[in-house]
């Protein structure tokens, strides 16, 4: 698996080119275009490089959309090929004629056997590899729904035509739900179950909860838009057209992440016109199974995210106290200056203006010490808010307007 975050690969995409970051970042040029088409990163046209080489004016790159997502992208790296080994030719040396009667030896080296390579389902989760690998190989649907059908379908098929949409999420423009879609459904909910999962009903959605995965499913049923004719009988002037399901099944496939609430990573997984449903089903069957390691990559990002931002907040907190601490130790500079300095300019004043035997001398004394320190020289009537008011530090306002 490869990570890389979004703006990034949008830069090397429109840097150098989809064919040539595929190669660089060695994973499927398939794989790079469905990663960017469900991440929202625009792909560089052709023409966007024809007209950049050889164009007279620069082509407008498009804007990496919501480029506040930064979110880290997962690739799958593409697989080394295992070149097979060419198999040995023996041939058979005959030694000449004797007396004897003729005998034939052949020398021949021995032949290894080259067995055809299985394909490896399941490769990131060994301790299940087994399990989801029989339970694959296993997966099938009927043609019509089996006499114990899966509980939730049991379920939906209690409720009313009006509410059956909110218990399993099938959804059909049309209005109808084709046969083959309900024994799909049981199929999958009973082989994700073998599997050791648990199918729990949502309003919204179907959940899938796998260990400590939680995948999401929804169900929809293609329509195409056809045109009604004054003859048909649904027709009027505000009816002029309708739904009709192609019969087939598209199952939406999304995954949730516990530190974000309400995101999803959603694909769709469409029913083409050559594939069964059986096809279908192990296709979901394998994409689900696909996902947890995925969530993993995504959870050690997060986590090595979360750890960044915690070391940058504190740094943030460590610096504000610092400065709270730096303001207290200059605004208590500041307030003792101007006690010293008031103070001082009434002991000069005292000295030239007073009488050393008089009680005004002595009274005034005392508040010159008390204004310089009040800490140690106290004063019976007057408090430190009365200094600050008298001196005007922390109220300017009330004295210049």
């Amino acid at each position: 698996m490869l990570s890389i975050s979004r703006k990034d690969l949008y830069e090397k995409l429109w840097t150098i080119g989809t064919t040539k970051t595929a190669k660089e970042l060695n994973v499927p040029y398939n794989k790079l275009k469905n990663t960017c088409t469900s991440n929202d990163i625009p792909l560089p046209t052709a023409s966007y490089w024809s007209s950049l080489h050889m164009g007279n004016e620069k082509p407008v790159q498009p804007p990496l959309p919501n480029p506040n997502d930064n979110r880290i992208v997962v690739i799958e790296t593409a697989k080394k090929q295992i070149a097979k080994v060419p198999k040995k030719i023996t041939v058979a040396v005959n030694k000449e004629k004797s007396s004897s009667p003729p005998t034939e030896k052949s020398v021949a080296s021995p032949t290894k056997k080259i067995e055809k390579e299985k394909p490896s389902y399941f490769p990131d989760l060994e301790s299940d590899q087994e399990k989801l690998t029989k339970i694959y190989n296993a997966l099938k649907v009927n043609k019509t729904l089996s006499n114990k059908p899966h509980k939730e379908i049991v379920g939906y098929r209690r409720k009313t035509q009006s509410y059956r949409e909110d218990k399993l999420r099938i959804n059909s423009a049309s209005g109808e739900i084709i046969p083959e879609v309900l024994p799909f459904i049981d199929s999958l909910f009973k082989a994700l179950e073998m599997a050791g999962a648990k199918i729990v009903s949502k309003y919204d959605e179907t959940q899938v909860l796998y260990k400590k995965y939680t995948f999401s499913l929804k169900f929809r049923l293609p329509c195409k838009k056809v045109t009604l004719s004054p003859e048909d009988k649904d027709y009027s002037r505000y009816n002029t057209f309708k739904y009709e399901t192609i019969g087939k099944i598209n199952v939406e496939v999304g995954y949730k992440l516990y530190w974000r609430k309400w995101g999803k990573h959603e694909k769709l997984i469409k029913q083409t016109q050559t594939m069964t449903t059986e096809d279908l089903l192990r296709k979901v069957f394998l994409y689900i199974f696909s996902l947890p390691p995925i969530m993993d990559e995504e959870e050690k990002a997060h986590i090595l995210e979360e750890e960044k931002r915690l070391i940058e907040e504190r740094e943030r907190e460590l610096l504000r106290e610092r400065r709270e601490k730096e303001r207290k130790k200059t605004e208590d500079l500041l307030i003792n200056s101007i006690n010293y300095f008031y103070s001082k300019l009434i002991k000069e004043y005292i000295s030239a203006e007073l009488d050393e035997t008089t009680d005004e001398y002595e009274w005034a004394m005392d508040k010159a010490n008390w204004i310089q320190d009040s800490s140690k020289h106290l004063d019976d009537l007057l408090t430190e808010k009365d200094k600050e008011e008298l001196f005007n530090i922390k109220t300017t306002s009330k004295y210049f307007l």
